[in-house]
Formats: structure tokens, C-alpha cells, sequence
């Protein structure tokens, strides 16, 4: 028994659904295969997988199969971008011969298309599509209204600090990627090691990464000195009485959605409430807090430091 193969998604069903009201153009990028999910005008000639439903086309199928194999470039295709998903202007074909052959990515000329920026949602997405134009960065999942500022703010701190050290002018692109590899990842992987999203089932490794990163600038003002990132991440790594890593980024996530300073103590980190930076002094999770020691409530206020 034959099991029916559906078609390719429509570009015209995801205007709709989000209605999509303006665009913009990206210019040529590289851009993943499997992340091509349907095209604008001949969605019905393929399959849920790109592969040929219309067989009156499949000599040209062949014929740019035979090119790809024989290692010839293929020019970019036209693509449609809605949120992390492509849809096909110009090249079907082309498209369906590199899933097929197991074409890890594909040249294209995209254009993005964006919803009306009336909701927060919707701004949330124009957000990420603006910060994914300025660093090159994608898959970076962000759920709270202005989060990918704070995001970009702390790429370029980083890109400041590494032109400076390295005495070589970093651009925002290419300290973007070394950010991701050399602080993002590794505290996501830690995130993932400690099933930390299992606790906050509405938010994204991002976002608890941001809310951790917050310790580097409270550092920075308690000890009255510059702080780089890679600094303040390796007070993560200080091994404490009772206290793991996740616990320590627990108590940090869990002081930004409910601070309450007379029943928690977030282990000297920093949590953001009304626009301003509150910080525990001196406190490294030692047990004062348990002994019913005083503790010293520091707040901070600078619109142009605060991340």
C-alpha cells in the first residue's frame, strides 16, 4: 500500500497565517537544505520531502542531478524566508537534486518577510532577524521583548575587549562568532548537561544564558574594576560548599523571576528588576544566609552599563 507523500508547504499558507505584510532583502547567503520546507509557486509538482510529483519535469531533474555529480556550481537559488524557514522562488529543482544527494547547505538569495509589528511576538521576530542580519548568528532563541539587544550589547563589549587584547580590529561578524564559541556554547552546554530548561519549560537555553551573563557587569561595579567575560564565567567554576554549577545558575535564574532578598540569596550574582541592577554583596553561597547573618543589599543604576 502506497503512502500518500503530500506536497511541499506553500509560501502562501505561511502569508496568511502570520500575515506576513512587508520584506526585506538579505542578499546571497549560505543557507542549511533541510531548513527548505516548501516553495512559492510549485509547491504542488513536490513532495513533503522536494522530491518530483510532476514527472513532465523530471528531465530536467535529471539533467541538474547529472551536473551536481559531475561537480559543477550551481547558481544560487531565490528563496523566501519566514521565521527559520525557506520557501522556493527560483530553483526547485535545484533544491530538490541537493536533498536528495544529502547537500548539507545551498547558495541562495533570500529574502525575508515579516509579519505586521503589532503584537510582541511579532516584534520579538523582527528583533531576531535584525540581530541575526548584524552578526551573522542564527538559532539564537530569544522570548522576551528586548533580550536581543541586550544580546548584541554584550557581543560588542566582547568585541571591544578582544580587539584590545589582540591589538587586531575585530568586526561586529567575526567577534560574533568567536562570542559564540568561546562564551555562548560552553555555558549552553553546560545548560543541556544540567537539563536546566526542564525547570523552565517556557524559556530557551538563551534565555538562561543571558540572565546568568548578567554576573559580569554587577562584578565589574563591586570590585570597581574591568571584568571580561571569560573572568566572570570562571566564577561559575569556583567550587563552593554544597553549591554545583547548575544550582548556581538555578539560584540566578531563579532570583530574576521571583527576587525576593529576605528568602533567597543568589550567590552573589545580580538579577534585573524595574530597570535597575540588585546585587548581594559578598555573598558566595557560604551558608551566611542560613546563619541569619546580615546581608548588604547594593542597587545600581546606569542605563549605558546595564545589560
Amino acid at each position: 500500500m502506497l503512502i500518500p507523500r503530500g506536497n511541499a508547504k506553500a509560501f502562501e499558507s505561511s502569508k496568511k497565517e502570520y500575515g506576513l505584510t512587508d520584506s526585506i532583502d538579505l542578499g546571497l547567503r549560505t543557507v542549511p537544505v533541510d531548513d527548505i520546507v516548501g516553495s512559492v509557486n510549485r509547491w504542488r509538482d513536490f513532495d513533503a520531502r522536494f522530491r518530483i510529483k510532476n514527472h513532465s519535469t523530471i528531465y530536467r531533474y535529471t539533467k541538474i542531478k547529472q551536473a551536481v555529480e559531475q561537480g559543477e556550481i550551481m547558481p544560487p537559488v531565490m528563496l523566501y524566508k519566514v521565521r527559520d524557514k525557506y520557501y522556493v522562488m527560483d530553483g526547485n529543482h535545484r533544491v530538490s537534486v541537493a536533498k536528495e544527494v544529502g547537500q548539507t547547505y545551498i547558495d541562495a538569495e533570500v529574502i525575508e518577510y515579516f509579519p505586521p509589528a503589532n503584537s510582541e511576538p511579532n516584534l520579538i521576530w523582527r528583533e531576531r532577524s535584525s540581530f541575526e542580519q548584524k552578526t551573522g548568528l542564527f538559532g539564537i532563541e530569544l522570548t522576551e521583548l528586548g533580550s536581543y539587544d541586550k544580546l548584541l550589547m554584550q557581543i560588542r563589549d566582547f568585541q571591544k575587549e578582544e580587539s584590545e587584547a589582540t591589538k587586531y580590529e575585530l568586526t561586529l561578524e567575526e567577534a560574533a562568532t568567536y562570542w559564540k564559541h568561546d562564551i555562548y556554547l560552553p555555558v549552553v552546554r553546560l545548560i543541556r548537561k544540567q537539563k536546566l530548561l526542564d525547570e523552565f519549560p517556557n524559556r530557551t537555553e538563551a534565555d538562561l544564558f543571558l540572565y546568568a551573563s548578567y554576573h559580569k557587569v554587577a562584578k565589574s561595579r563591586l570590585t570597581k574594576q574591568k571584568v571580561t567575560y571569560r573572568e566572570a564565567l570562571n566564577d561559575f567554576k569556583v567550587e563552593l560548599p554544597n553549591k554545583s554549577f547548575a544550582e548556581l545558575i538555578m539560584d540566578t535564574i531563579s532570583s530574576l523571576f521571583a527576587p525576593n532578598l529576605q528568602d533567597h540569596c543568589p550567590q552573589g550574582l545580580i538579577f534585573d528588576e524595574d530597570g535597575l541592577v540588585r546585587v548581594i554583596q559578598d555573598c558566595r553561597g557560604c551558608g551566611r544566609c542560613n546563619q541569619n547573618h546580615e546581608r548588604r543589599e547594593v542597587i545600581i543604576q546606569d542605563e549605558d552599563q546595564i545589560l
